[in-house]
Order: structure tokens, then sequence, then C-alpha cells
């Protein structure tokens, strides 16, 4: 297809499913690195993206380190990480370098 400004834009119309893909990589964001400090005193690496939730984050952290979710809760450099929150709402959070997260338990 030519506009009448002589453009060619067969080659830069992407298709729905291109579209959508892109989309959800960037609702994911970036690639990030998180260092959990246990409450069993174990230090252990998360892979994660910028664009997953805080509650998400738990429910990965349950499944692989069996500390209940309901009893988790998650800070990074002292701040609070709040369940609908993404990882890049929460303050501390960067895509470059280690994540520092403090797991704690209540009763």
């Amino acid at each position: 297809m030519t506009s009448d400004l002589n453009l060619h834009l067969d080659s830069q119309i992407e298709s729905p499913e291109d579209a959508r893909h892109r989309e959800a990589k960037q609702a994911e964001g970036d690639d990030i690195q998180l260092r959990l400090m246990l409450p069993n005193g174990k230090e252990e690496t998360l892979a994660a993206k910028l664009g997953q939730t805080v509650q998400y984050t738990k429910a990965v952290i349950h499944e692989r380190f069996e500390v209940p979710i309901e009893r988790q809760a998650l800070t990074c450099e002292g701040h609070a990480m709040i369940d609908p929150l993404s990882l890049a709402d929460c303050t501390g959070i960067t895509s470059n370098g280690l994540n520092l997260i403090q797991v704690q338990t209540s009763s």
C-alpha cells in the first residue's frame, strides 16, 4: 500500500498477534533478580519481572520455599511491599543489579 506521500505502509503494519505479544512483553517489564533473605536465615535468588505483582511474588516464594503466603511480609530497603502493587511500584526495586528482599513471617 502506498500513501499520498509515497510511504510504503505494508512493511510497517504489525500483525495483531505481534502487537499482542509486544504489548504483553511491555506489561511484564524487564527481567530482574531478587535476593531473598528468608525467615530461616537462608539467602536465595529469584528471577522475576518488574511488572509482576507482589502477591504473585509471594505465591512463587510459597511454592519454592514453602513460606505460607498469608504469613509473608516482604520489605525492600525497609519499605513494605504491598500485595496489589507491581514490583516496579515498590520503593527500592530496580532493574539494575540485585534487589534485596527481606521475607518475614507473622504468627
